[in-house]
């Protein structure tokens, strides 16, 4: 499933310096990832709400133009509440399906909510009007995505920074969420998304079917299960060195290609009648 070659141009993929990142890189990736496998059903409908443009053109629009997402979001189902780009998971790491705590009312950082919320209603998308569609399948894009990067999941109430303290990344002064959301995805000559998206789309069908298995709540557990480690290695005032980013570049790879595979699964189920029958529980 890896080969030497594909190592080695990732990992000089990942230890070049550039102000690209899981910002427009790591989404791009992640949207191009989910296109190439996207049924024709799914693809179509997909055209029709975005007009002929491509998930990729529109996969950090929430970033782009946050302030504006902000003000014109939420629906009911929000309660008031922005949406985030982040998520916080209880004791067992499991995120939470509400956007207050039980038992305390406080309120969550909630990205899995959103997301969830968003494919529920692009499944009846004929019952909403054609703005509401459009930002729904804008946010789910970009949800799917950032819920994946080991730096946007908080595993407890004092997380509220995400890893937003002073590291050095190969000599250059930056914050660790930084690292995972920039550093550790970029884009030297001549590597594209299109190429990170070739080079991280490699698993069989029977593989990407084991990833993209449970609903997005189990996904969400996944991905902090496999990231709380990287989490707790750096601490503020720490140097990153080369010898740790080949030995996390694996993990910034899955997540890419896990993020892609399950957002088009996702976007299936909603869209393509036929494929959520044949992958019903």
């Amino acid at each position: 499933m890896k080969s030497k070659t594909v190592t080695v141009l990732l990992l000089a993929l990942l230890t070049a310096t550039s102000a690209a990142g899981w910002g427009r890189m790591g989404h791009a990736t992640v949207a191009k990832i989910a296109q190439n496998h996207l049924t024709k059903t799914t693809q179509k409908r997909v055209q029709e709400i975005m007009q002929g443009t491509p998930l990729v053109a529109i996969a950090s629009y929430c970033d782009d133009y946050r302030a504006e997402m902000d003000a014109t979001f939420p629906l009911e189902w929000t309660k008031g509440v922005g949406h985030a780009h982040t998520f916080e998971v209880g004791p067992d790491n499991r995120p939470y399906d509400t956007l207050f705590e039980p038992g305390t009312g406080r309120k969550l950082i909630n990205n899995v909510y959103f997301a969830a919320h968003c494919l529920e209603d692009l499944a009846h998308a004929k019952d909403f009007p054609d703005s509401i569609r459009w930002k729904e399948l804008v946010m789910v894009t970009h949800l799917i995505g950032d819920m994946h990067c080991p730096g946007h999941v908080r595993y407890a109430a004092d997380h509220e920074n995400i890893g937003k303290y002073p590291v050095t990344f190969l000599g250059e002064e930056t914050t660790y969420h930084r690292v995972w959301d920039y550093s550790m995805v970029v884009n030297p000559l001549p590597f594209s998304f299109s190429d990170i998206a070739e080079i991280c789309d490699d698993c069989t069908p029977a593989q990407m079917e084991e990833i993209c298995r449970g609903n997005i709540y189990d996904w969400g557990k996944d991905v902090a299960d496999k990231c709380q480690d990287c989490r707790i290695e750096i601490e503020k005032g720490d140097r990153i060195s080369a010898r740790w980013i080949r030995d996390h570049t694996e993990l910034m790879r899955t997540q890419l290609r896990n993020g892609g595979y399950r957002l088009a699964h996702a976007l299936n189920m909603a869209f393509d009648p036929r494929y959520a029958r044949k992958h019903a529980k």
